[in-house]
């Protein structure tokens, strides 16, 4: 037999050797994810007051009410110009040189007294660069900036929630409104005065359209590093300057998920998906830090006991996943440079690639055999300690074995003589497939792929190339009736042009839904929560759906001699399967077991449908077909 299988004990040793490297790289980062198990939930301030108001309750006992129930953090905005004008901050009053048909002279902003005390006026003359003023009863700083300039930009602290979230004794998610862009040292001064006044900030976030500081965001990354106070890595946050602020603040960083009203809305995102949706950013993308909101649109009842029972619910699920309600700190502290990859790593994904490269050369017919193997295997060392020390190496070494770790899988899948051989050609397909992904795995276990601070670049490759390098080994092999210069030295058939439209639309569709999950359809999204709740780790589509069905169709066709014009289809479909398994240990922030629990859901789960499919067609479907066709015969 071709490839793998003729030299199976030399290449066997090496999977093994791969999957024991690849184990090892990757004890540290199981270690941290199972130690990583404190979830925090959050609720908003002023939503919190908003819910307490209608339900006559003070804000202290709602607090302490929500607290009980697995509130972890409480947040506090900064106010800006337009929380004053809802009546939340101080009082805006415009000033005018000579009188009130004057020019603009600024803005006189008026405190009132029981809202902060000095350290309210302090950090108001801070942050905005203002002077005293003498003209009301109440205190006044009468600031250089008109009142439109300052609806946008951060004045003061909301003093009422800081307060309240000591009181209750809960840890302080402050958000920083932004800044003029002339009043960011005095901005990013007033904060670090706000976080000696109140040690209880313990997580930070800018807020608004842009952050404050931006473009230069270092400045809030090192004040933030030097307070130790970590900053919320807000999850598909368009916020301009988000972005460099968590690369700038190292590993300092927790992942926080958050949905506003807006979106519930626009999207019509229920409260039970919406719950579903946080417990999927918990288990599947390590998120940290759940922001919830109450529904001041469906609440049946007293809009707190409702918050709340939202809460109890969401945070006792977590709690029967493993998860603690309680602050997190950040999944990496103190990591030295150059500590990533480790060289063991960088050899296990170096020397899959070199062994799934000399068996798909094999096919081939360029392999020389066992001395051949030996010199991929130099080769491969070589590529790895390239790789251990060179980062572009390590990204072209990560995604060239994604892509021919795929192709190989496929291929051992699809060695089959007769279609029985299906059940000793699977199990060896996926083997290789997830050692394929361990490995890979291992190489990219580092921080910055780990929380999302790069983004590996070879998941859609992995989709194009390795059809592609299927189909070149089938005609090259005579797998398909003719080769590709038979193919190409005669006119197309309409029904080849028709599959190929298919083929490319399809392929299409699968690199353009690969990550886009706004654009999968509502009944998908339905049975996607249906097999979450059933098997808890939710195979993915590609290979429930395609990859493992496709192969049993396929070894159906090979058993009754089928199709074999067509098959390149259900082979191509196979190739897109198995390299979804490997693509998923390329998503670097889901844990380990879920993605391992994940892939073997999808191994049988998909061998059992498509063992129902293939036994329908064979079964029903074609003893029909041939009883129709005598009758009208």
């Amino acid at each position: 037999m071709k490839g793998f299988y003729r030299y199976r004990v030399s290449a066997a040793l090496l999977l093994f050797a791969v999957l024991g490297l690849s184990l090892w790289s990757l004890g540290p980062r199981r270690r941290a994810e199972q130690e990583n198990r404190n979830v925090g939930l959050i609720a908003d301030f002023r939503d919190v007051f908003l819910v307490a108001r209608s339900s006559k309750v003070p804000v202290l006992e709602a607090l302490s009410l929500l607290k009980e129930k697995g509130l972890s953090l409480l947040m506090v905005n900064e106010l800006t110009g337009q929380d004053s004008e809802n009546g939340f901050g101080p009082r805006l009053t415009p000033v005018r040189d000579g009188g009130p048909s004057g020019e603009n002279a600024g803005t006189e902003v008026s405190l009132p007294n029981e809202k902060g005390g000095p350290l309210a006026l302090s950090l108001l003359l801070a942050r905005t660069g203002g002077t005293l003023s003498d003209s009301g009863s109440l205190p006044s700083v009468r600031v250089p900036a008109t009142i439109e300039a300052l609806r946008t930009t951060g004045i003061l602290p909301d003093f009422e929630g800081l307060e309240a979230g000591v009181k209750a004794g809960l840890p302080l998610f402050y958000r920083v409104a932004p800044a003029l862009p002339w009043q960011t040292q005095e901005a990013l001064a007033a904060f670090e005065e706000l976080v000696k006044a109140y040690p209880s900030i313990s997580l930070v976030a800018p807020s608004g359209e842009m952050a404050v500081g931006y473009p230069n965001m270092g400045l809030l990354a090192s004040l933030c590093r030097e307070k130790e106070v970590p900053v919320a890595q807000v999850e598909f946050s368009r916020q301009l300057g988000g972005s460099m602020l968590e690369s700038l603040s190292g590993f300092n960083l927790i992942p926080l998920h958050s949905v506003t009203n807006e979106e519930l809305l626009a999207r019509r995102i229920g409260r039970t998906a919406l719950r579903d949706r946080m417990i999927r950013a918990v288990v599947e993308r390590s998120v940290r830090l759940l922001v919830l909101r109450p529904s001041f649109y469906d609440n049946k009842g007293g809009a707190l006991e409702d918050f709340a029972g939202e809460l109890s619910s969401l945070a006792d699920e977590l709690r029967s996943r493993g998860f603690v309600m309680k602050q997190p700190t950040p999944l990496f502290s103190e990591v030295s440079e150059g500590s990533y990859p480790s060289l063991p790593a960088a050899l296990s994904c170096a020397v899959m690639l070199g062994l799934a490269c000399w068996s798909y050369a094999h096919r081939w017919g360029l392999g020389g055999g066992r001395r051949v193997l030996v010199l991929w295997a130099l080769v491969s060392l070589s590529a790895g300690v390239a790789a251990w020390k060179i980062p572009s190496a390590a990204r072209l070494l990560g995604a060239f074995a994604a892509v021919f770790a795929s192709t190989e899988a496929a291929l051992m899948a699809m060695d089959m003589r007769d279609g029985r051989e299906i059940w000793r050609t699977l199990p060896l397909g996926f083997f290789f497939a997830v050692v394929g992904g361990l490995s890979i795995a291992a190489l990219f276990s580092e921080p910055l792929y780990m929380l999302r601070l790069r983004t590996f670049s070879g998941v859609k490759l992995t989709l194009l190339l390795p059809p592609l390098l299927v189909l070149l080994h089938d005609l090259r092999n005579r797998l398909h009736p003719e080769s590709l210069r038979e193919l190409l030295s005669r006119p197309p058939l309409w029904g080849e042009l028709l599959l190929c439209g298919v083929l490319v639309l399809g392929l299409g569709l699968v690199l353009f839904r690969s990550d886009n999950v706004q654009f999968i359809p509502g009944f998908e999204a339905k049975l996607r929560v249906l097999l979450e709740k059933t098997l808890v780790a939710r195979p993915r589509s590609k290979e429930l759906f395609l990859g493992y069905p496709s192969l049993f169709l396929l070894s159906t066709a090979l058993s009754l001699g089928l199709w074999r014009r067509y098959r390149e289809v259900l082979r191509i479909g196979v190739v897109l399967g198995f390299s979804s398994v490997v693509n998923s240990f390329c998503h670097f922030h889901t844990p380990l077991d879920f993605i391992l629990l994940r892939e073997f859901n999808g191994l049988w789960t998909g061998a059992l449908l498509g063992f129902l499919v293939a036994a329908a067609l064979r079964w029903g479907l074609l003893p029909l077909c041939r009883r129709a066709r005598f009758l009208i015969e």
